[in-house]
């Protein structure tokens, strides 16, 4: 899909630091702006390179000062936010932004065009820019350039103590397609070199530091808001020709100047976004440009050798329940098997007491495995993997490590998760916070959900049964025969319909506790409709679907709390502590929405109903609505979060993983039963 902005979206700079883009390289690098240009968060840059794949992330450049010439009249093209001084406004001369799945902008100043296009390499830390001055009159024109440098590790803020570290270096090298002598330049400190190669004059000048400045999307959510970056040299280019080029390559690698390395670049880009489209089955835009939305959260993992998903960006690292949750549709729907299949097998190599990861640190620390849902969802995710690709030959290899889940369940493991007598599975104690609605402010919990949780008990009963099936293939001993594991999955059928059911809410309770948030309506229930294996009959499902959309239902997510409560939280803004507190009581999710329409349109294909008709607008309606979502926060994202009330901003992270996955799935579910959205 192209997206295309007028002046009308940046009337001010304010209204032009609200919507971002983002391209990331499959290491965890990314460049992201707004689409004025600006850099509206300290996380936002121009380069923000991996390190160490994918979490040692270093701010590299945070954007480019652009200033144009036209017969000695100067021009600033950049717009940025400033604390101290004077707003830097290019945006006044901006006329158009596009982004289809790389962003440019069209400047107009006078009788002179400037088109500005950046693209980032995929399995490189490396981002190009091309700036195309076109005029019909014969004026002098010069363009230059001047970075705005970090190195800093990824949130650690510059100080002019670390910017009298930073060098400007050249050196001569040999260009490999000319065997001419080039002057290779690089920008060095302590820790790292960024080497840049450009058809530009560059020019070094004295060392200063830019600044301060100010971002503004930082400060809504309660975040530190200003920064400062070094200047220390120009890059040029100036002419009376129709048509000219400036091309700046920024990268960890050496790259030498040729005058078709951007559209080399542009290209490989291009036929690497094709190759996706061309293994998924998606048939709609929606559908085409959620996969290659979803490009954005798979990566390398350098510590394990293998693939990961990165949660969301600007801030979120690589997680266990994220990974689970993300994989069918980021990788499976995809048609990205074998990167699904890496994925699962690193997760169980680190099985640990039956426990997957939540969190892979970086260096020498253990994994964190503070997580009740991550195993149970990695035995449904491998069915799920299996029924997809077909690959009969992983099930030998994977199939002992779902028996270490299960058995752990079933005997007890750590963070007090337990099969109780009953057969539901219990979790958590004092401050442990073990499912999604994981937050902790200090030593209060504003969602605990010690005891049983519904989607907990939902994903453990689909696992048993995925267990029984996936059983009868194994050709050696099983620690349970299929018979045991069906034996099992009926106790616990028959405890979850017996001990669930909300008589007065006609719904699902969310976590049998015996306390007061055991009867809260909460989105969790929908996950009890989407198993590859569920335990409602026909009656109970509607009443949880019609439950879900009178109460929790908007366009873009799903509230964690229904209006009516108490407990409810309007808007997700201001000091950590306050946003935590909103974090899932009430604020709308995205995720959850895809498993919503999933269980309609299982319901839909189940059932024969009057309103199936209705019902099948409903999702076409708001698979469209999804469409203009689109065009909000992150171009062609979906955000992590958005106010509980009325969601009309995206809050959180502005891209995230596990919302482009799931509604991924949905639009593919949709697409089997009627293509057209």
């Amino acid at each position: 899909m192209q997206f295309t902005f007028q002046k009308e979206a940046w009337n001010t700079i304010e209204e032009g630091e609200k919507n971002c883009y983002i391209l990331t390289n499959g290491l965890g690098g990314y460049h992201s702006l707004s689409v004025i240009g600006a850099a509206a968060r300290g996380d936002q840059a121009f380069f923000m390179a991996a390190k160490k794949a994918p979490n040692v992330r270093w701010h590299m450049i945070t954007n480019l000062v652009e200033t144009l010439s036209i017969d000695g009249q100067e021009y600033t093209l950049t717009s940025q936010r400033m604390k101290d001084s004077e707003d830097l406004s290019g945006y006044r001369y901006l006329t158009s932004f596009s982004y289809d799945n790389m962003p440019k902008w069209t400047y107009e100043v006078e009788d002179v065009t400037v088109e500005k296009e950046i693209v980032m390499v995929h399995g490189e830390n490396t981002v190009a820019v091309r700036y195309t001055m076109k005029q019909k009159n014969d004026r002098n024109v010069k363009i230059e350039v001047k970075p705005l440098i970090r190195c800093t590790a990824k949130n650690t803020a510059f100080t002019e103590e670390h910017g009298k570290k930073i060098k400007l270096v050249k050196s001569t090298i040999v260009n490999q397609n000319t065997k001419e002598m080039q002057t290779q330049y690089g920008i060095t400190d302590e820790d790292s070199v960024i080497y840049f190669a450009t058809n530009g004059n560059v020019t070094e000048m004295e060392p200063s530091t830019f600044g301060v400045m100010y971002f503004s999307q930082d400060e809504r959510d309660g975040r530190d808001f200003e920064g400062s970056a070094l200047c220390n040299h120009v890059i040029s280019c100036e002419g009376k020709d129709c048509e000219q080029q400036l091309v700046c390559v920024y990268s960890m690698n050496p790259y030498a100047y040729q005058s078709d390395l951007f559209e080399k670049l542009a290209q490989e880009q291009r036929e690497y976004l094709n190759n996706l489209l061309s293994k998924a089955p998606l048939k709609s835009e929606l559908g085409k440009q959620l996969v290659l939305s979803a490009d954005a959260y798979v990566v390398n993992r350098d510590s394990t050798k293998g693939k990961s998903i990165i949660a969301g960006y600007p801030f979120f690292e690589d997680w266990g329940r994220d990974t689970m949750i993300s994989l069918p549709g980021i990788t499976m729907i995809t048609g990205r098997f074998e990167e699904c299949k890496s994925i699962l097998r690193t997760f169980a190599k680190y099985i640990k007491n039956g426990l997957l990861p939540n969190l892979f640190p970086e260096g020498d620390e253990n994994p964190m495995y503070n997580s009740a849902d991550a195993p149970l969802l990695f035995v449904n995710t491998v069915y799920e993997y299996l029924e997809y690709s077909k690959d009969e030959e992983f099930l030998e290899e994977i199939y002992p490590a779902l028996e270490q889940v299960i058995s752990a369940y079933e005997r007890g493991t750590d963070f007090h998760i337990k099969m109780d007598s009953d057969g539901l599975i219990q979790a958590g104690a004092g401050l442990e916070q073990l499912t999604w609605m994981d937050v902790r402010v200090g030593e209060h919990l504003p969602t605990p959900r010690h005891g049983k949780p519904v989607e907990i008990n939902a994903y453990w009963y689909s696992a048993l049964k995925v267990m029984a099936e996936l059983s009868k293939k194994i050709s050696g001993k099983t620690e349970k025969t299929v018979e045991e594991y069906e034996a099992l999955a009926e106790k616990v059928k028959a405890s979850f319909q017996e001990k669930f059911w909300n008589e007065e809410e006609n719904c699902l309770k969310d976590v049998l506790s015996g306390n007061y948030e055991e009867n809260q309506v909460r989105c969790n229930q929908i996950w009890a409709l989407t198993q590859p294996f569920t335990m409602l009959d026909r009656e109970h499902e509607e009443m949880v679907i019609r439950k879900v959309r009178e109460e929790l239902y908007t366009t873009i997510g799903l509230r964690t709390l229904s209006p009516k409560d108490s407990a409810f939280h309007k808007v997700y803004i201001g000091p950590m502590e306050e946003r935590d507190r909103a974090y899932h009581q009430g604020t709308v999710w995205g995720f959850p929405l895809g498993a919503y329409y999933r269980a309609c349109i299982r319901f839909m294909e189940k059932y024969d109903f009057a309103e199936k008709k209705e019902w099948t607008n409903h999702i076409c309606d708001g698979l469209k609505a999804l469409e203009e979502w689109l065009t909000e926060g992150c171009i062609s994202q979906i955000a992590e979060i958005y106010d509980g009330e009325c969601p009309t901003v995206s809050r959180g992270c502005y891209a995230q993983a596990w919302s482009v996955g799931e509604l991924l799935r949905a639009v593919y579910d949709f697409e089997q039963i009627r293509y057209s959205i």
